[in-house]
């Protein structure tokens, strides 16, 4: 059974977030558990591999939230706009 783990960095990434957003990551985050409880992922969430054992997915336009695959768990690392994802994994891939 897959499960879903948050760490620090994700909680302290949804501190920044606006109620509205916060409501609008509660239900991209519930169509994620049923795609893992499920297997039917909602074309809506764009779920895509972004790196070797990186994944993100949508909750709206602009908003993105970013996981690891390690495996039966997904690990909930960052949540942000597009550009945070991107300065956020320029800068994990050089550490």
């Amino acid at each position: 059974m897959r499960k879903v783990a948050v760490l620090p960095s994700f909680e302290r990434s949804l501190n920044k977030l606006s109620p509205s957003q916060r409501k609008q990551l509660t239900e991209s985050l519930h169509a994620f558990n049923h795609f893992l409880a499920t297997g039917e992922l909602l074309p809506a969430l764009g779920f895509k591999k972004i790196d070797r054992d990186k994944y993100e997915f949508r909750v709206d336009i602009r908003l993105r939230v970013v996981l690891k695959a390690e495996g039966d768990t997904f690990y909930l690392i960052f949540v942000g706009s597009h550009e945070d994802v991107k300065r956020y994994l320029k800068k994990f891939r050089q550490a």
